[in-house]
Formats: structure tokens, C-alpha cells, sequence
């Protein structure tokens, strides 16, 4: 039976040889526990996206150590991308990398040699690809279709040609994916940077463009628009000149630079299907600037906050700000006691404000209205979801509206870019970590919390000009609104004129 496709504009595709079911858009193969979370992610709703799961349904997908790999030389499968790596030439061993180094390693691990002796001889060339990433990769080696299918560039010339050759970390970890399906923290980094190192056959002259095109339009235009963090430092000179010559001495770095290009060329792009090319790299490069940021080890003080600037950017794009609030919130804020101490000072003010006869509610939401609305939640999550069970919860909501309280006033208060990021920013770094946790739990006030801070401070960041937040609002709502029981009006109730772009209706008012 041949592949066919599903989904609409032929985003999925089924393999009965294998299996499996594979993302056009993403190349890979989505498990069965991820198919409702990733169909959100590209924004298929409810109705269509649960015609869509009762047909999936009637498919037979094989869990990831149960899919067959495919045999060795086969032709390339046409929805997975294609991977420059190498295959071991010991006897009787058909073992698969990705990369060199790799190679290398399990040479002297599995036969014996000197990991630093061994010739160029130990391998050879080989094409692979794989059905999962993440923890569940499985090479084969497959035979690459003349027209047909293309190697995943960037993702490869990077790699091997590129940048910085010697760095190279076995795919095994560079192609994690930030789909609901990895459940992989990023931690501390762990590791130093290796040295360079050049591969066999390798050129000077081996330059790969689409590479250099992400890099000289960061340099000549993403750059320039992207908000100072500390206010007393350039914008020109920090993004532009400090940080790219910090990149080139940290490859990961560089992929996250090239990154922010990516989801800057992909937030502008007019065209749909070169928005989803720029996205689908977007996704590798920011894999890869993750699993650097993981491994290294001993990085100077600028080059970690510069990493750190980075990141905290490129996770708040619409394609990660979801899974990056709800997976990974302990590398967003400091918890620490100080600032829970303050937090639940400001949570007891809230609570006995919150005791006070609610203030009337206004739609057209001009600032001392969208004020006004937050100080309300209190009162009226307490009308819609009764009494609750744990006074620690109420606290760490309070908190965190005490907290959303403290960012309005300062994101409202103009259109300065700088000024509404950083008060965006700043509600991630006073909000409680049980509060993230509350959120990944589904917990229905922290919900609405987090919808208000979207519709009200995310939304504003983007219309003074933070153009990496461009659908990140639509993004949450959309995620809230798939988890409040849209049968219980009083809930509702809560969400009304959130995801109908009223909130800062009356901005140009005083």
C-alpha cells in the first residue's frame, strides 16, 4: 500500500510499510501520544482537528521501538529529510552516525581503537534518515532518489561544513524537538566546547549560501529591531557587533542568531509556503542552539548572558512560547525566597482588595479598565470556581495576578518597544514556579491568569514592535480556550473579550 496523505493541504502523511505517520511540514513522525498536541500547533481547531483524529484513528501506528526500520540502501522516503552521516566499515558491524565525532567514538568504544589515533578509513559516507528525534532516534541508510528528495541543509552544512566542523554533537542530541512529545528540560550547561577538527574531504570552499543569507540578514536587518534588555547598553552595538562576535567563536551561538533570523524572515514573509521553510528551519536551529546551551561548559560570563538573551527571544515566538511555558519553566525565573517573600506580600494585598465589592467591568478596555478587570479576577475566579482546596494554590494565583498588576502600568504607559518587553518579560521572572506548574497541570485559574497576561501585556509588547511575538497571544488564548469547559458559563465568562482584540482597544486614551 502506498503512502497517502491527510490533513489539510496534505500536512500529514501514512506509511503502512512502517507505521507510521510523518509531519510534511516538521519531516518526521509524530507518536501517537503527541497527534492532539501537535495538530494544535498547527493551529488545526477543535472541529477540524477531531474530524481529523477519529480518521487517524482507523490507521495502525506502531509506537517508536516497534516501527520497522526500513533495509539498508532503500530508497529515501520522500516526507523525511535526508542526513549526511557515515556508516562504520568494521566486520560485521552496520552501526549508523550522524556525524564524525560520533563515528569516531564508537570506534574506539565498541571496537577497541584509540579514539585519537584512528585514520579516516574507520567509515564511510553514508545518507540516513530517521522516523522520530528526540530520545527515539533510529538511523537507516537509504538511497538517495534522483529529483526526488533534498538533504535537510541547513541542518547538514552546518554540521559538516559550516561553521564550526569540529563542534559537531551527535544527532542523537542535536535534533531534539520541542514538541509536546520530548519531555526533555533543558539543564545547566554540562560541557566544554571541543576544539576544531576538520572531517575527511572536507573544503574551504564547501560554503553553504542558505546559511550565509540567515547570517547577513541578521547582521543587516534582524539586529537592528530587536529591544535592548539593559537600557544603559546600544542597541547597534550589543546585537548587532557584541553578540556576532561572540557567535563565531560558539557555534551554537551562531544557531541561535541564525534563529532569530529564521522566525524574523518567517514572521514577514508573505508567502505561506516560504513562512513554513523558514519555520521548519527555525525549529532545527533552535534545536541546536538548545542542546549547545545544554553542553557547554565554562562559557565566559558574556557569552552565557548573551545565550540567555537569546533564548529568552526565541522562546517566546509563537512557535515555542506554549510548550516553553508549560515544559520548561525553571529556566525562565528565579524562585528563590526573597522573591516569593515579595510576591506573597503583594498576594495578601491583593486578597484583601479582593474582599472589597468587585469594580464594574468594561470591554472596551481602556488601561485603568484592563487594570481594573485584572484586580477583579480574584472575586470573580472565586464566583466561577467555588471554594478551592489548597490555600497555597490561592496564594500563588494571587501572586501572580499581583504580579500582572505590577507589569500593566509600565507596558502601558507608552509604545517604547524596550519598555513593553521588558514588562512582559519581568511577569515570567515574579510569577512563583508552582504557578508553571499549575498551569501544565491544566489548573483552570492559572489558565485565565496566564490567558490575561497574554491579551493584555503579550499583545502590547507586539504592538510596540516586537515582532518575535507576532501570534505568540493567539498562541495562548488558543491554548487556554482548548482546556476551560466550554459548557460552564460562568468560566467563561472569565475569557470574555480576550481573544477578540478589544483589551487595548482604548490605548490612545487617557
Amino acid at each position: 500500500m502506498p503512502p497517502f496523505r491527510l490533513g489539510p493541504n496534505d500536512l500529514l502523511e501514512y506509511d503502512a510499510r512502517y507505521g507510521v505517520l510523518i509531519c510534511r511540514e516538521c519531516q518526521y513522525a509524530i507518536q501517537k501520544s503527541a497527534l492532539q498536541s501537535h495538530l494544535l500547533r498547527h493551529k488545526i481547531y477543535r472541529e477540524q482537528r477531531q474530524r481529523l483524529l477519529s480518521s487517524i484513528t482507523q490507521l495502525n501506528l506502531f509506537e517508536p521501538d516497534d516501527v520497522p526500520i526500513p533495509e539498508h540502501g532503500c530508497p529515501a522516503i520522500d516526507a523525511l529529510p535526508i542526513i549526511s552521516g557515515y556508516r562504520c566499515m568494521a566486520a560485521e558491524c552496520a552501526n549508523l552516525c550522524a556525524s564524525y565525532k560520533r563515528m569516531r567514538r564508537h570506534r574506539s568504544e565498541a571496537h577497541g581503537f584509540n579514539e585519537n589515533e584512528v585514520g579516516h578509513d574507520i567509515a564511510r559516507p553514508a545518507k540516513l534518515q530517521t522516523f522520530f528525534r528526540g530520545t527515539k532516534i533510529r538511523y537507516f541508510e537509504v538511497t538517495p532518489l534522483l529529483g526526488g528528495v533534498g538533504e535537510s541543509a541547513l541542518l547538514s552544512h552546518i554540521n559538516d561544513d559550516g561553521l564550526d566542523a569540529g563542534d559537531k554533537q551527535d544527532r542523537e542530541h542535536v535534533e531534539e524537538e520541542l514538541d509536546v512529545q520530548m519531555h526533555e528540560v533543558p539543564s545547566l550547561p554540562s560541557r566544554a566546547p571541543t576544539p576544531l577538527e576538520t572531517p575527511p574531504n572536507s573544503s574551504f570552499f564547501n560554503i553553504d549560501l542558505e546559511v550565509l543569507t540567515y547570517f547577513h540578514h541578521y547582521t543587516a536587518v534582524t539586529s537592528l529591531t530587536l529591544p535592548r534588555i539593559d537600557p544603559t547598553q546600544s542597541t547597534t552595538n550589543y546585537w548587532q557587533t557584541d553578540v556576532v562576535l561572540l557567535a563565531l567563536r560558539n557555534r551554537w551561538l551562531m544557531c541561535g542568531i541564525l534563529a532569530i533570523s529564521a522566525a524574523h524572515l518567517a514572521a514577514f514573509a508573505s508567502d505561506a509556503d516560504i513562512e513554513r521553510e523558514h519555520r521548519k528551519q527555525l525549529v532545527q536551529l533552535f534545536s541546536e542552539f538548545n542542546t549547545g546551551w545544554r553542553d557547554a561548559v565554562e562559557v565566559d560570563k558574556n557569552t552565557k548572558i548573551a545565550g540567555e538573551r537569546i533564548k529568552r527571544i526565541l522562546r517566546c515566538t509563537q512557535d515555542f512560547i506554549i510548550p516553553e511555558l508549560v515544559l520548561h519553566p525553571s529556566s525562565i525565573q528565579d524562585d528563590n525566597a526573597s522573591v516569593q517573600e515579595v510576591n506573597f506580600s503583594h498576594a495578601r494585598r491583593i486578597l484583601n482588595a479582593a474582599s472589597s465589592p468587585g469594580m464594574p467591568l468594561s470591554y472596551d478596555m481602556t488601561r485603568s479598565a484592563l487594570l481594573g478587570r485584572i484586580g477583579a479576577l480574584p472575586s470573580r475566579m472565586t464566583e466561577a470556581f467555588g471554594r478551592p482546596d489548597s490555600t497555597g494554590d490561592v496564594l500563588v494565583i494571587l501572586a501572580a495576578i499581583a504580579a500582572l498588576l505590577e507589569c500593566c502600568p509600565t507596558s502601558l504607559a507608552s509604545f517604547d518597544a524596550d519598555l513593553a518587553w521588558r514588562a512582559m518579560e519581568s511577569w515570567l521572572t515574579k510569577v512563583p514556579v508552582h504557578f508553571h506548574n499549575m498551569v501544565s497541570r491544566h489548573n483552570l485559574a492559572a489558565l485565565v491568569v496566564l490567558a490575561h497576561w497574554a491579551a493584555g501585556v503579550v499583545k502590547q509588547a507586539e504592538r510596540c514592535g516586537c515582532w518575535f511575538l507576532k501570534g505568540s497571544t493567539e498562541a495562548i488564548l488558543l491554548y487556554v480556550e482548548e482546556r476551560l469547559p466550554r459548557d460552564d458559563h460562568a468560566v467563561q465568562s472569565l475569557m470574555k473579550g480576550l481573544d477578540e482584540g478589544v483589551l487595548l482597544r482604548g490605548m490612545g486614551e487617557t
